[in-house]
């Protein structure tokens, strides 16, 4: 699965509200532990955004050389 904004609908809210819904749905399915990869690089857009929104470095890197982040999800996925 990839999630992923064009820029100019960037900071509406839109990029939050869909991985909000996709951690409730995975959660709601029993997933706790959840894991993404992302850019390395701090000048990349999706680098702060995870990880502002609580995800957090595994120290490992994917095939493709993305960061593997992994996220504790409960019930209740990140505010909207």
């Amino acid at each position: 699965m990839v999630l992923a904004l064009l820029p100019e609908f960037e900071n509406r809210g839109i990029g939050r509200a869909l991985l909000g819904r996709m951690v409730h749905q995975l959660a709601s399915l029993g997933k706790t532990r959840l894991f993404l990869g992302c850019s390395r690089n701090p000048q990349h857009r999706s680098y702060g955004f995870y990880r502002h929104l609580g995800w957090r470095s595994t120290g490992t890197f994917d095939g493709h050389g993305d960061e593997v982040l992994e996220y504790f999800a409960t019930s209740h996925a990140p505010s909207e």
